[in-house]
């Protein structure tokens, strides 16, 4: 059967509002099992530690914990205006940069008692550093717009992330072409969906969403990281998940 990865992204006191609508159409859709995409410091406006009901509600959650990053804020670089506008946290960053920006968001998770071993970087954005910087840090997976590495064997898996722009006329087109993806994508054993807090400001994306989450519930499984990658690496009871190659 073919698989999903349901992902929450930018879960922050900032978007407290956003979240529990989130909540409440996964209710409503029948999806208990999901991923939250934890920013700890979002554009440096919403410590995490400063939001204690916030953060005991996240730990009470049979979910499991991802990082996104540490404040999701980034340059507005050229290379990723097709991507985000200043949302790219690590793109161009060097490698002491790289590592500061992990260590202190790792560094707050774990004062917290929120545990991880999984990264997706805002935007899907990383650098030259970010996997080398993660794995010394002793995370197991990252993953990127269009697949998801192994940080130990550094093999990956094909795994395109469907999600709606939230700028402008961008979204405006994404509103057209996210409900195709996943005919275009259907070939991949898994995909990921990625619900931004910023979607639910959105009426549309809110009832287009409530839509795809049905197809995705009846046409394929929901997992986690946490089961794609066990200790040793991807878990060899999904075999249809077979590594695409190394990165070079």
């Amino acid at each position: 059967m073919s698989l999903f990865l349901l992902e929450l992204h930018d879960v922050s006191p900032y978007y407290r509002k956003e979240f529990f609508k989130a909540l409440d159409l996964l209710e409503e859709v029948g999806l208990d099992g999901f991923s939250l995409l934890i920013v700890p410091y979002f554009w440096e406006r919403a410590p995490l530690g400063e939001d204690k009901d916030f953060v005991s509600f996240i730990k009470s959650l049979p979910a499991e914990v991802v990082l996104h990053g540490y404040t999701h804020k980034g340059s507005r670089r050229f290379s990723d205006l097709l991507w985000t506008d200043g949302e790219g946290e690590f793109g161009g960053l060097d490698l002491i940069s790289t590592y500061e920006k992990v260590y202190l968001a790792l560094e707050l998770m774990d004062y917290l008692g929120i545990k991880t071993e999984f990264f997706v970087p805002p935007a899907w954005i990383g650098n030259p550093y970010l996997d080398d910087v993660l794995y010394s840090l002793g995370f197991r997976a990252v993953a990127y717009r269009w697949y998801i590495k192994d940080l130990s064997t550094e093999k990956i898996i094909k795994s395109p992330a469907i999600s709606f722009s939230n700028r402008h006329l961008f979204s405006w087109f994404s509103l057209m072409l996210v409900p195709e993806l996943e005919r275009l994508y259907k070939k991949h054993k898994l995909l990921r969906l990625a619900i931004h807090m910023a979607d639910l400001r959105d009426e549309r994306k809110i009832l287009l969403w409530k839509e795809i989450l049905n197809k995705f519930k009846e046409r394929r499984r929901c997992v986690s990281y946490g089961e794609l990658f066990g200790k040793s690496g991807p878990s060899p009871s999904f075999k249809g998940l077979q590594p695409a190659g190394r990165l070079v």
